[in-house]
């Protein structure tokens, strides 16, 4: 996509509107199962009633995630709705207070990168943990085994030691005590932490 005027966008209150291939938003991608699909957007130039020139933001898309839940695709429907101004210098940007308005200040250009920002608002309304609503984790999925092994892991072992016994009535007869090198060794030792 071409960079834009957008202060000329915003005094012909023209619209541009398209769609972008998820492999050409290499950043957004990197969230994505695969790169097959294409993102929609609109954006529309006016100057708001402020007397700033303003830029809305339409995107609409279906993003294949992946599910943390089971690791499956999972298909989101991301719609976003974007207003923001545009200032002419960093001075200005830099002199903007913070505050809960739905407008967002950014430094325009004629030369502004469209598909950045566009990229950025798609990237800004992904979920922190995208999870299908009814799904099975996949850690608790059915085992595959047909005769599962549900014996404790340390059952054979406890059979091993028996079998020892029996058979060697001799080594039942451990010594009363134990020199102190067996002693020391036999406790267990903290790890240092290790000084930040």
């Amino acid at each position: 996509m071409a960079k834009i005027d957008v202060f000329a966008l915003a005094r012909a209150g023209a619209t541009l509107d398209g769609k972008i291939a998820f492999a050409a938003m290499p950043r957004l991608a990197q969230s994505l199962m695969h790169r097959e699909g294409t993102l929609s957007y609109r954006c529309v130039g006016l100057i708001d009633e402020r007397r700033r020139a303003a830029l809305h933001v339409f995107l609409d898309a279906v993003l294949p995630l992946r599910c943390d839940r089971c690791g499956c695709e999972l298909d989101l429907a991301l719609t976003v709705k974007g207003r923001f101004y545009f200032v002419h210098t960093e001075a200005d940007l830099a002199a903007i207070a913070i505050d809960d308005s739905p407008e967002e200040a950014l430094l325009g250009s004629p030369q502004f990168d469209l598909a950045s920002l566009i990229e950025d608002e798609a990237i800004l309304h992904l979920p922190i943990s995208p999870r299908h609503e009814d799904c099975v984790p996949q850690a608790k999925l059915p085992s595959m085994d047909p005769v599962p092994d549900r014996r404790q892991p340390f059952a054979q072992l406890a059979g091993l030691r028996d079998q020892l016994r029996r058979s060697a009535p001799a080594l039942q007869r451990a010594p009363a005590t134990a020199g102190p090198r067996a002693t020391q060794s036999s406790q267990r030792r903290k790890p240092r932490r290790r000084s930040s």
